[in-house]
């Protein structure tokens, strides 16, 4: 398995990250060029079945009862507790949890 400290891609900060994983509510593997079949077993366990490794180099997600999904080397998968994994793009991160809550006019809400 990959961890973030090892494979720290600047585009995504570690210490939110770490600090989900070290909570075990979630587990985070940074998509890389050179990931390998044994990385893809050793991540996603009984699932890897599910999980194709392609040329591209891309991840390809097809997990039973779930959209496909498709993951590029810079993105994350996040594998969360209850069983579901979720492939995080820089852009869906910068907009989902790095995002500045504020009003209309621009302005920090407190």
């Amino acid at each position: 398995m990959t961890k973030m400290a090892d494979a720290n891609d600047q585009s995504f900060p570690s210490g939110e990250f770490t600090a989900f994983s070290t909570a075990k509510m979630t587990y985070f593997m940074l998509v890389r060029a050179d990931l390998t079949r044994a990385d893809i077993e050793a991540f996603f366990g009984d699932d890897a079945r599910y999980v194709a490794l392609t040329k591209v180099p891309s991840v390809e997600l097809h997990l039973p009862q779930a959209e496909a999904q498709i993951a590029v080397p810079g993105n994350l998968i996040a594998k969360f507790a209850n069983g579901k994994y979720k492939v995080i793009t820089q852009a869906y991160y910068h907009q989902n949890f790095n995002e500045p809550i504020a009003d209309a006019n621009g302005q920090g809400i407190h």
